[in-house]
């Protein structure tokens, strides 16, 4: 029978660590070490602390900002699992040199981190730029939407907060209201003992809606409308994701395609993009030129954008700007050729949803209406005429002419469901019919943008978007940093800079090599 060594893994063994072994070249935390302690000036620090003569001896910026960086980097962002990784993993011992500082230190030290991190990320992409990382070809812009330290439960506009506070005063008032019945009495059930810890709730629920109410303005979005507010974090906002609706912080980054450097990252409480484009491309102007990269980037580079970034404003200020902007709009895969056979698969699933719901699928169309551009009269399948009641219609640039049917020929038609969408609740049937193209106009810088993106160069440029910056995000979330942890815009904003520096250590860490 075979026999093999004895083997123990619950016993411990003291072994020598040589910090500087830890630290392997062509690994993230060699890049980091490096960048830490040669590419980055620490002197804006300096001004947190006033210990020049008596106090207590600080930790040196360059350990904790190692720390919380390679934290990151391991998906650990709380500052609580920061301080544990200090004392139980080898690597956090080595870029630390084993000084342990306290969590609430680290938590202090991220706190206060908006106030210099712009110049250590403007430091990083220096360093990237010397190292011939950054193509300055093609930009891309885009958002990740994060969740972030509120609950959207406390959100709401003033009226609907107004109205929550009626509703738990409303509440507490009933208990109360019982528990005089119940004094009454003489006697207090054991379920209204626990009505009087939910009546506490309230309460303190009350006192939290009428304490932001004091102060509080309506939250007005770019088109003046009021957005919901939130009591915990009022600069973060509700917007809707593709896992639901969340209360957070819209991460919008400037991507580089060479290497997929971020050039510039910040964090918006807003839902809507279209609005941010401007200043963003005005922040990647001055961050390029703060890191030596251009005097004006968009001389020489072209810009990527979805259709979230699409509206009139937000593109006449690129053609305005002259900045070389390819931005998609809600409608340009219908005028691209390879998705010319996409509407036969629409159709066929509005005939499955028409059939499903016990409706003809074979409806009839504008094609099946007879018009007479003579007599400018129109026939409905059924063979009855219908009424003119517009002329001259101008839709995106076609003339038509619409009619609509009579009610007593509607009504009692047999076709009618085949003619209506909703032939419940629809009483006649109205048609337009385009019968040409207006006069030329204007064009405006929507359509200039839509034939500038049409050619095979914006087609291009376009279609690259996706690889360059949609790799970014799914990065930053494959190693965990998938929510924001800190409260305020300019906190958040901080540490959404931090993500992505992460992001670039590691580029240059992989590629700076080659």
């Amino acid at each position: 029978m075979a026999r093999y060594q004895p083997y123990d893994v619950h016993q411990d063994k003291l072994i020598p660590v040589s910090f500087r072994d830890q630290i392997l070249p062509g690994s993230f935390e060699y890049a980091l070490t490096e960048i830490v302690d040669r590419h980055i000036d620490l002197v804006p620090f300096a001004a947190r602390y006033t210990n020049d003569e008596t106090g207590r001896l600080a930790y040196d910026p360059a350990v904790l900002l190692k720390i919380v960086l390679y934290g990151y980097y391991k998906g650990l962002v709380s500052s609580r699992r920061l301080a544990e990784a200090c004392e139980r993993h080898v690597v956090f011992m080595a870029l630390s040199a084993d000084t342990r500082p306290h969590f609430t230190t680290i938590a202090d030290f991220m706190a206060q981190m908006h106030r210099e991190v712009t110049s250590v990320f403007t430091d990083v992409l220096l360093y990237a730029s010397e190292l011939n990382l950054i193509g300055r070809d093609t930009f891309a812009i885009d958002g990740c939407k994060l969740p972030s330290n509120a609950s959207k439960q406390w959100s709401g506009t003033l009226k609907e907060l107004r109205h929550k506070q009626k509703k738990l005063q409303a509440a507490a008032q009933k208990i109360v209201a019982r528990h005089q019945a119940q004094d009454a009495q003489e006697k207090l059930s054991p379920v209204l003992a626990q009505e009087e810890k939910k009546r506490a709730t309230y309460e303190r629920k009350i006192d939290r809606i009428k304490t932001f109410l004091k102060t509080a303005k309506p939250n007005l979005g770019p088109s003046g409308n009021e957005r919901k507010s939130n009591i915990t974090d009022p600069d973060s906002a509700k917007m809707s994701t593709n896992h639901g609706v969340i209360q957070g912080y819209n991460g919008v980054a400037v991507v580089d395609a060479k290497h997929q450097i971020v050039v510039t990252a910040q964090a918006h409480g807003e839902g809507q993009e279209a609005h941010l484009l401007a200043p963003m491309i005005e922040s990647t102007r001055e961050q390029c030129h703060a890191a030596g990269i251009a005097e004006d980037v968009f001389d020489e580079t072209k810009l990527a954008a979805d259709a979230g970034y699409s509206s009139q404003a937000s593109v006449q200020y690129t053609q305005e700007n002259n900045v070389d902007a390819y931005i998609a709009d809600r409608h340009h895969r219908s005028r691209d050729p390879a998705f010319a056979d996409a509407d036969r698969y629409k159709e066929r699933a509005r005939q499955d949803k028409r059939r499903r719901a016990g409706t003809n699928p074979h409806r009839f169309t504008a094609k099946d209406f007879d018009y007479d551009e003579a007599n400018r009269t129109c026939r409905c399948p059924a063979g009855h005429y219908l009424y003119r009641n517009g002329n001259n219609i101008d839709v995106n640039g076609y003339l038509g002419v619409k009619f609509r049917g009579a009610k007593s020929v509607c009504g009692p038609c047999t076709l009618r469901y085949r003619c209506l969408t909703t032939p419940q609740t629809t009483e006649t049937k109205q048609v337009t019919l385009f019968i040409g193209k207006t006069q030329a106009k204007q064009e405006s810088p929507i359509e200039k943008m839509k034939r500038k993106f049409d050619t095979v160069l914006g087609r291009f440029t376009y279609n690259r978007r996706i690889a360059i910056i949609e790799p970014v995000f799914a990065n930053l979330q494959n190693k965990g940093m998938r929510r924001f942890t800190l409260r305020g815009k300019r906190k958040v904003d901080a540490q959404w800079k931090l993500f992505t520096l992460v992001h670039n250590i590691e580029k240059i860490a992989h590629g700076g090599a080659s």
